[in-house]
């Protein structure tokens, strides 16, 4: 009897001790600007001038940018600098990402709960998880497919989603200048919101969300929803 009080009391405070556990921490960042699109590791060149991609894994789908003075709370940081948090926007929006190398500032951080899991991870590398009717099949095209665009009626934001169920969306942070005439189209977000595009701002290439119904008219009427 007393043997088995012992085991009794020993689980209990097993349980206590497990409980007791504080949550695996993240590294809180604030975002910074004209970051170094990641040549070496993506073939990309020029600057970021509003802030840093967020993508769906290194070298991925751009899913947004980390606006300059946003914060970023790293999960996860790869050999090459790419991290994985979550983005939190001023507007209270916040999800799961990968942010390219860069686009903190470094000098100071604060630990906080991970909220960015490796389910979410995961997840993401399959594109169909955050848009569909892409331009191309996976792992090819750059915005492949060129539509016309109508400044004085279609404005330019630098993001649309608002959680990680990547499901709906609005948008938000405005790109704030004239957009080009033409873009090249990458894909819409599930719920047909918004269009990822890209377009030639000031010199560089900006990714960017746009009213899909901009563009719809323009888009074929079979677009590629290959998953990956």
């Amino acid at each position: 009897m007393k043997t088995r009080l012992l085991g009794v009391l020993a689980a209990a405070l097993f349980g206590v001790v497990m409980m007791a556990q504080p949550a695996q921490a993240a590294h809180r960042f604030v975002t910074v600007g004209n970051v170094a699109k990641p040549a070496a590791a993506c073939n990309n060149h020029g600057t970021m001038v509003a802030g840093g991609w967020l993508a769906n894994k290194a070298c991925g789908y751009v899913m947004g940018t980390a606006v300059a003075g946003t914060r970023f709370d790293v999960s996860v940081t790869t050999g090459a600098n790419f991290h994985f948090g979550r983005w939190r926007a001023g507007d209270g929006s916040s999800y799961c990402a990968w942010l390219v190398p860069g686009a903190l500032d470094t000098s100071r951080s604060t630990a906080v709960a991970d909220s960015c899991g490796a389910t979410t991870s995961d997840a993401l590398k399959h594109r169909l998880s955050f848009g569909h009717d892409f331009d191309v099949k996976p792992h090819t095209g750059n915005g492949e497919i060129i539509v016309k665009v109508n400044p004085s009626a279609c404005a330019g934001f630098y993001n649309y989603f608002v959680d990680s169920d990547y499901r709906s969306g609005r948008l938000h942070d405005p790109v704030g200048v004239t957009l080009p005439s033409t873009a090249g189209y990458r894909y819409s977000t599930r719920d047909n919101g918004a269009s990822m595009i890209r377009a030639d701002i000031n010199g560089e290439t900006t990714w960017m969300f746009v009213a899909r119904s901009c563009i719809a008219s323009q888009l074929p009427s079979k677009l590629n929803n290959d998953n990956d």
